[in-house]
Formats: C-alpha cells, sequence, structure tokens
C-alpha cells in the first residue's frame, strides 16, 4: 500500500510537471502596464518573426551599431514587444525583463553610445534617459520607454510611467476593446488603433459620405502583418460600434459581389495597373451620388453624354487598366445589364455639334471618339454588353478583336474570391528604372532595383467593406519575410 501510494505522488508530480512544461506560456504579461484609455497599440511577435524571417542572432548582430550583442542585455526576446500611445498623446515601447541586473550592466557598458544616461534607482525602479528626451524605466518584469518630452516635464512623465508601472490588470488595457480587437488578429506583428487619434481626418471620412454624427472614438482600424510561402500580407480592417458607420459599411458590401473574372484575359502583356470589381449600377449610382466631388464630376459629364443612365445599366464586372510603357493608355470594360442607353448617341452627336465646346462623334460600328473633354481623345466602344473606355484606338481595336493575355493567370484565386482587387506589376516598375538608366551610376537606385526585383506584383484587395489586404507577391515560394530579408 506504501508503494503504491509513492507511485501515485509520482505520477501526480509527473503530471504537474509535464503540463507546466508544455502550457502555452504567457507572451503578453507585461502588456498590464499599458493604460486601458491607450488609443493605440500595436505586438510584435519578436520569436515568430525571427523565425519568419530566418534571421539569425549573428545577422541581427551585423545590423545593430558595433555589433552590440543585445541577446545577454537581460531582455526576454522570447516575450512579445509593444507599442502604445497613451490618452495625451505619448508614445511607449514595452520589452519584457528576464534579468535586471543584466539589463543595468548591459546599460552601463553601451549606454553611451546608445545615448542613455546611467541608470538610477528610485522609488523600487531604474530610471534613465534615451536621447535626452525620452524616460527609461524597468524592473525585474518589465522596460518602459515613453516620449518625447522637454526636461522641465520629464518628472512629470516619470511620476506617469510609475503609475503605469503599478497598475493591476482591471486598470491596464487588458479589458478594453483595444487590446481585444487586437488580439482577434492574426500575424507577427498586430494593432488596433481608436480613430479619435486622428480628428484631422474627420472632414475626410465625411466627404467619403459618412454621416457628420459618426462617433469616431468608437472606430477601430486593426492592422496585421503576416508571411505566407511566396507573400507577404498586410490585414487592415475597420470596426465600429456606431449604427451608422454599421449602416454605411453594409450599404458598401451590398455595393458589389465577388469578381466573376470576366475580364482577366483581356488585357495587354505590358500592363501595369490592373483594377477589378463587380458592381450593381444603381447602388454605385446612389454612393456616388454621396459624394460631392463625384456628383460634381457627374453633372459636368451628364452634358456630354447620359453618364448617369450608363452608370445605372453596369451589372457585373468592371476593370480598368493600364500600360506606361512607350504612350501610357488606360483602357475601361463594364459588363452591361442592356446598352439601351446607347440609343441616344445620335442626339449626343448632335449636341456636341451644336455646342462646339467637346466632340462626340461616330468613326466605326460600334467605335465613337470624345474630345476636348481629356487631355487626350477618349474611345467609347461596344463589344457583345460590354462597354468599353480606351484612351489609345489601337488599344480599343484589340479589346474589341479579343485580347487573350495570362498576365494575371497566377492571381485568378486571389482575384476571384475579391469584391476588389488592384494589382500593380512591379516587374514593370523595375523595368522602367532600368530604361532610365539612373542605376549604372548611382548606387541607392541600384539598391531600390535589388529590392523591387525580389517582388512579382502587388495588390490592394477586399472581401468585404470592412477589410482591405496588401499584398506582395515574391518571386519564390519560400517564406515571404525570409526573402525579404536574404
Amino acid at each position: 500500500m506504501k508503494k503504491q501510494w509513492i507511485v501515485g505522488v509520482i505520477a501526480l508530480l509527473v503530471v504537474v510537471l509535464a503540463v507546466w512544461f508544455f502550457w502555452p506560456k504567457d507572451q503578453s504579461a507585461h502588456v498590464r502596464v499599458v493604460p486601458a484609455d491607450a488609443t493605440a497599440l500595436m505586438e510584435l511577435d519578436l520569436e515568430g518573426f525571427l523565425q519568419e524571417s530566418e534571421l539569425s542572432e549573428e545577422k541581427i548582430k551585423t545590423l545593430l551599431p558595433e555589433h552590440m550583442d543585445v541577446w545577454n542585455s537581460g531582455i526576454d526576446w522570447e516575450k512579445h514587444a509593444y507599442v502604445f500611445v497613451d490618452a495625451v498623446g505619448m508614445n511607449g515601447c514595452l520589452l519584457a525583463v528576464k534579468d535586471a541586473g543584466e539589463l543595468k550592466e548591459f546599460l552601463a557598458q553601451n549606454g553611451e553610445r546608445m545615448g542613455i544616461t546611467p541608470v538610477e534607482e528610485q522609488q523600487g525602479y531604474y530610471w534613465s534617459l534615451v536621447s535626452g528626451s525620452f524616460v527609461l524605466g524597468f524592473d525585474d518584469d518589465v522596460l518602459m520607454i515613453m516620449g518625447p518630452t522637454l526636461a522641465s516635464a520629464q518628472a512629470e512623465m516619470r511620476q506617469r510611467m510609475l503609475g503605469y508601472l503599478k497598475q493591476d490588470k482591471s486598470e491596464s488595457v487588458l479589458k478594453a476593446p483595444l487590446y481585444k480587437k487586437m488580439q482577434e488578429q492574426d500575424g507577427v506583428l498586430k494593432a488596433a488603433v481608436s480613430l479619435e487619434m486622428f480628428p484631422e481626418y474627420y472632414r475626410m471620412f465625411q466627404n467619403l459620405g459618412l454621416p457628420e454624427h459618426v462617433d469616431f472614438s468608437k472606430m477601430l482600424m486593426t492592422l496585421s502583418i503576416e508571411s505566407k510561402k511566396g507573400q507577404i500580407v498586410f490585414h487592415t480592417g475597420v470596426l465600429s460600434e456606431d449604427p451608422a458607420l454599421a449602416q454605411k459599411m453594409k450599404a458598401l458590401d451590398d455595393l458589389s459581389g465577388q469578381i466573376d473574372g470576366d475580364f482577366l484575359t483581356s488585357v495587354s502583356p505590358n500592363t501595369t495597373l490592373w483594377m477589378g470589381a463587380n458592381l450593381k449600377g444603381d447602388k454605385l449610382m446612389q454612393l456616388m451620388s454621396e459624394i460631392p466631388p463625384l456628383r460634381l464630376y457627374l453633372m459636368a459629364m451628364n452634358h456630354v453624354m447620359d453618364v448617369e443612365r450608363m452608370i445605372r445599366s453596369i451589372d457585373g464586372d468592371v476593370a480598368l487598366s493600364g500600360t506606361v510603357d512607350g504612350e501610357p493608355v488606360v483602357c475601361v470594360q463594364a459588363h452591361m445589364a442592356d446598352l439601351s442607353f446607347m440609343d441616344d448617341a445620335d442626339y449626343w452627336i448632335s449636341s456636341a455639334r451644336a455646342s462646339g465646346n467637346y466632340e462626340f462623334e461616330r468613326v466605326d460600328e460600334d467605335l465613337y471618339r470624345i474630345g476636348k473633354v481629356a487631355p487626350q481623345d477618349l474611345f467609347l466602344g461596344l463589344k457583345d454588353r460590354n462597354v468599353l473606355f480606351t484612351t489609345s484606338r489601337s488599344a480599343m481595336n484589340g479589346l474589341q478583336k479579343g485580347m487573350d493575355s495570362d498576365l494575371l493567370k497566377p492571381y485568378e484565386d486571389d482575384i476571384r474570391e475579391s469584391k476588389f482587387y488592384v494589382w500593380g506589376n512591379l516587374g514593370a516598375v523595375n523595368g522602367v528604372i532600368r530604361s532610365m538608366g539612373l542605376s549604372e551610376q548611382n548606387p541607392q537606385v541600384q539598391q531600390v532595383e535589388r529590392f523591387f526585383g525580389k517582388f512579382k506584383a502587388v495588390a490592394l484587395r477586399s472581401t468585404k467593406a470592412t477589410s482591405m489586404d496588401l499584398i506582395f507577391y515574391l518571386k519564390n515560394k519560400e517564406s515571404g519575410l525570409k526573402q525579404l530579408f536574404e
């Protein structure tokens, strides 16, 4: 019986130790010092970043001044780092501390070349100044840097930091929507920002058709960076508890559906920029009428042709493409519910002749030229149930005859899963840089050329009105961050 009791205790200890060893370690305990009313918060998974980028400790050393050994600085690099902005607009940075004694020694040895004053102990914490305007404080748990601040306000800053360092979890950002929404994101870096930080942009949002009474303090923007095979993806989103904004976001979602891909192959092989969406004309017209600059443009163009009726006829994919090699060319293609709006073409032609201020003429079957309304002539063409606009007669001929390019084939899945997609050909950008011959004598231009040489393309896509992804497509299928830092 006694042996069974001993065996049972040993088995229990083994289970407890196993649970302790394999249980996920708290990577964010030190975030408790961030105030609950912070207006911005960013989290960096240092260990995940180093793994994804395959940056070794030795490689990091070569990137630091005088190859400083930050790995033996007393900082716990396995835990996440944080950057925040408090309610009065002061910037803060947090790092977890593994060994305060080792950190003191590191600062004593490297402080002068880092612009850090000698460390002094006060009120149970260690204090210093960085670059004369940032206050640094730490204990056995966390290192905090805040600023910038004037010398006359540094004592006050230290007291504010002391309050943050001593606060309880219940008083911190851990219970705030800012932190919770940030944690819902994926990636080695993620952030959440309250739009009340940017009052200067309120008018811009209102110009986009948002009601004036939207409560921007209830709006959050999120950001995260994810490394995938052959891609680096920046995810962004807008979240709000404001009902007026929620209604606006729903209206934007209802505006479009997923892209069908009708115009994926009808592009020039030299295309530099391509933009696609799937739209309902009636809803698009309503949205455009709520944005003052677009409303004025529509009023002006309606003197040339019935643009409003044409827009209302859109029912499906719309694509815009542009090339910059040689003479810049822009092409627009739109799938229509019907082409009945073209029944008034003869009236537009006669109105243009009577006006003399602009030109509208038929130059071929299903092809019209519009002049004196833009820096160069515009061509309006028809093909099946599609309306075509170009700035080049030859480009219009190509669209009407039927182009067939596989330029966008590698991105087809991403495009078809999107409601809105903008694609940029970074290979073409690099080609333009080379053609200018600037890199032959300028090392900085050579660096830019080498950097862009890692990428095939960049894209901005949206699958719903409240989110947007910025995607960098790299040439190889390895980790995106690894290729970026090679």
